[in-house]
């Protein structure tokens, strides 16, 4: 498979790490779960030193954790529901569908064009999995999605929303909320204690621009919680000892969450 040699820069530039991330968890003979397209992917995407400087073995583990995680919400989800819907926002080269939603659900897989494009030349788009070009806020893309009951749809945001303005999260969410009540979003959040990593993601142009105390600041945005997962709680046998210890304290628990929800419908007042 050849190099791709489309440009990156800014927060999709990201995505060649969490792929490596897991490229590596898939050799791993204890892995958390096989992943052979990302192994297959890693070897057409540019590596460089700027961005070894950001991969590290806690790093690998926390991609990979976040991967199962999500992995699970998409698997129970796609058990309760005869015709479920997926759709991944800011997709990057997720290969989710081949891991967990292969012949058993319709799925999107969402994200700028620069990224798409490099989607298609290393995946393939049928019916049951589509890609869409488009920026999560160009709504425009909430109309294109097959027509489904809002609760058989199931959204991704993983390692997206963190991206956004706190203004520019709560329109999306209340468009989703408007179009999909009732759907779920499940996203991973970062707390206070990464901010120093979110610091260091400036200088590959992907700054954190929000970062939630804990999941009270997500249901504030007008969801109801389902359920909530630690990144450094979950797997303990993957972490080492002091990150398992001090994950009992809640600031450092609460810097990388996997938050499940539901879409709640959107109120809309009538000025009289």
């Amino acid at each position: 498979m050849s190099e791709s040699n489309v440009q990156l820069s800014g927060v999709p530039r990201t995505m060649v790490l969490t792929l490596r991330g897991r490229a590596d968890e898939h050799d791993r003979p204890d892995g958390l779960f096989q992943d052979d397209r990302a192994a297959a992917w890693i070897k057409s995407l540019p590596w460089d030193k700027e961005l070894e400087e950001f991969y590290s073995p806690v790093s690998q583990i926390a991609w990979a954790v976040r991967a199962k995680l999500f992995d699970e919400v998409a698997e129970r989800h796609i058990a309760n529901f005869r015709y479920p819907l997926i759709v991944e926002l800011g997709a990057g080269l997720s290969s989710r569908y081949h891991r967990v939603g292969k012949d058993r659900s319709i799925w999107i897989d969402l994200d700028l064009p620069v990224v798409t494009e490099i989607r298609q030349q290393l995946d393939t788009e049928t019916n049951e999995h589509q890609f869409i070009r488009s920026s999560v806020m160009d709504f425009n893309w909430m109309d294109a999605l097959p027509k489904r009951e809002p609760e058989s749809i199931l959204f991704i945001a993983e390692g997206l929303l963190m991206y956004f303005e706190i203004n520019e999260l709560q329109q999306l969410i209340n468009e989703m909320r408007r179009k999909f009540p009732g759907a779920t979003l499940v996203m991973d959040v970062v707390g206070n204690s990464s901010k120093k990593t979110g610091s260091k993601l400036a200088q590959l142009g992907a700054p954190i621009k929000w970062y939630a105390r804990d999941e009270r600041d997500v249901e504030a945005l007008g969801l109801s919680l389902v359920n909530v997962r630690s990144f450094f709680r979950s797997y303990p046998e993957r972490w080492p000892l002091m990150v398992r210890l001090l994950s009992w304290i809640p600031y450092i628990r609460n810097g990388c969450l996997v938050v499940e929800t539901k879409l709640n419908p959107l109120v809309q007042t009538i000025n009289q």
